[in-house]
């Protein structure tokens, strides 16, 4: 086969969707004989995959609580079909999604509030910019931003202005 014919070969090959794969695990909890053991195992299952070092395992066991209260929440008279598990599962998801979202900008802003004291002054805000910025923006748009996301608090932006502003 020459690389054309692999390039093609490797172009048809389909990634499978999550709903695809939520599909197949639906298919697979659907054979184990209890809505209890079935909910606990995905759960131990999919908080291990996103907290595989949790040292004190107190976010991993939020996250199993949080999955089991989705399944839970999506699954009619004790029934994981292939439907409430899809359901469940992309619940989970926009949590995740949103966890990971919040993880990044806890990230970025408690990298650049140097000082430590949960704000971003003027300087950490205007470094900050200019290490993420667009190239459009002048110092003066950077200055801008920064009033408006601090609000007028002289210590600066805040965590939860920083996070909304950042969405």
């Amino acid at each position: 086969m020459d690389s054309k014919q692999n390039k093609q070969k490797a172009h048809k090959t389909k990634t499978m969707s999550n709903k695809e794969i939520y599909r197949i695990l639906a298919f697979e909890f659907q054979q184990q004989d209890s809505l209890g053991i079935k909910i606990d195992l995905i759960a131990e299952m999919v908080s291990s995959l996103f907290y595989p070092n949790d040292q004190n395992g107190e976010a991993k066991q939020n996250f199993k609580n949080l999955i089991t209260q989705s399944f839970k929440s999506h699954c009619y008279k004790d029934e994981i079909n292939e439907e409430s598990f899809c359901n469940a599962m992309n619940s989970v998801e926009k949590y995740i999604n949103e966890e990971t979202t919040d993880r990044f900008l806890q990230k970025i802003f408690k990298r650049h509030d140097s000082d430590k004291d949960g704000f971003l002054n003027q300087q950490e805000f205007v470094f900050l910019m200019k290490n993420y910025k667009d190239s459009h923006l002048t110092e003066a748009d950077m200055l801008a931003i920064f009033n408006r996301m601090s609000q007028g608090d002289p210590k600066g932006v805040s965590y939860d202005n920083f996070k909304k502003y950042s969405l």
